[in-house]
């Protein structure tokens, strides 16, 4: 009961690795840590005239929704990292060992060899790898269609073109899961297309019976079936990581725009606050020249002529205000200024086009 607590490459296994080795002859590299963390492998030796053995990883990744949430982005995952053995002999045992399997994947297999057709194991090693290869393509596709929701969630919540807030960190690590995704699929395919083509040399180099040849066939036929599967699952999850992509470009293009009005609703208001200064600012200008002596209140000693006295309410003497007859001289050279302050403003970005300035 220990061994099936315990992962295949765990330190705390190696009696029972020495068994293994000794009873069906299992390559003792297979429980390294270089193997069982290898993103996939296949092997194979015939160590007697009738006896192949094979011995293959697959690696898997699964996001598992929590039960207790309806959101679809709440999830945690998980790695099956799977590996195989198997021996055969045409005349002798016939074995299949699965090591750190899913339940569902181990429940696959059982039912599978329990509908297989006994001729198949008589004449072909490689009857057990259709089997094992057809539990693989079903942990897969509950691998890719359970990304694929997360995905498709994303796609239906896009961040609010007005407002956007979007999750950068979700974004991110769903990006990783289906890049981990798309690179074991990729790994898988490879794989499986090794294996059905060592299938197939021995098929091509058997002298056995027309009836075994005709088993032989169907478990290649079976296999390159399996491998179509497993293809096109690597064509869909290259499909989501190019589809997430686009909406991780979405998300940024969206944020850009946003920001973008932003700065141009702030730039309309420095506008606003450009024009005020190009309308105040020349007779400003002309007024501090001039040192505002178009002006006397009266406090000092000056005179005042009596036609353009503006007395105040209280009336009488030196307590006005005086008026010069020269005030004009400010307008003809404020209101100027002024008129072209504006039309230099209206047509500044022109006029540095044209001086290429800018």
């Amino acid at each position: 009961m220990e061994s099936e607590k315990l992962q295949g490459n765990d330190h705390r296994s190696a009696k029972l690795h020495s068994k293994l080795e000794a009873f069906y002859g299992m390559p003792s590299e297979i429980w390294t840590d270089v193997h069982w963390e290898a993103n996939g492998y296949y092997g194979c030796r015939d160590s007697k005239l009738d006896r192949h053995d094979t011995w293959f990883r697959y690696l898997i990744k699964q996001l598992i929704k929590e039960p207790s949430s309806k959101d679809e982005l709440n999830y945690t995952y998980t790695w099956f990292k799977m590996a195989f053995f198997t021996t055969w002999s045409q005349a002798g045992p016939k074995s299949i060992l699965c090591l750190d399997c899913p339940q569902e994947m181990t429940m696959s297999v059982r039912g599978s060899l329990d509908n297989a057709c006994p001729d198949h194991f008589l004449a072909d090693p490689y009857s057990f790898h259709q089997i094992i290869i057809r539990g693989i393509v079903n942990v897969y596709d509950n691998s890719i269609w359970r990304i694929r929701d997360v995905v498709r969630h994303v796609e239906k919540h896009r961040a609010h073109v007005n407002k956007p807030e979007p999750d950068y960190d979700h974004l991110h690590e769903l990006a990783r899961h289906v890049i981990h995704s798309t690179e074991t699929l990729i790994v898988s395919t490879h794989q499986t297309e090794q294996i059905m083509l060592r299938q197939r040399t021995r098929m091509d180099r058997s002298n056995a019976p027309e009836e075994e040849l005709r088993c032989m066939r169907q478990i290649g036929d079976n296999l390159m079936f399996y491998w179509g599967m497993i293809h096109a699952f690597k064509c869909r999850s290259e499909s989501m990581q190019a589809r997430h992509q686009n909406e991780i470009s979405l998300t940024f293009n969206t944020v850009a725009q946003y920001q973008s009005q932003l700065a141009a609703v702030d730039a309309a208001a420095m506008r606003v606050i450009a024009v005020l200064s190009a309308a105040f600012l020349p007779a400003t200008f002309v007024s501090a020249i001039f040192s505002m002596s178009f002006f006397n209140n009266g406090g000092g000693g000056g005179t005042q002529s009596p036609d353009t006295t503006l007395s105040d309410s209280g009336g009488g003497g030196g307590d006005g205000w005086s008026l010069s007859s020269k005030f004009w001289i400010y307008w003809a050279f404020a209101i100027p200024l002024t008129v072209i302050a504006m039309v230099l403003l209206c047509y500044s970005n022109k006029i540095l086009r044209k001086l290429k300035l800018i």
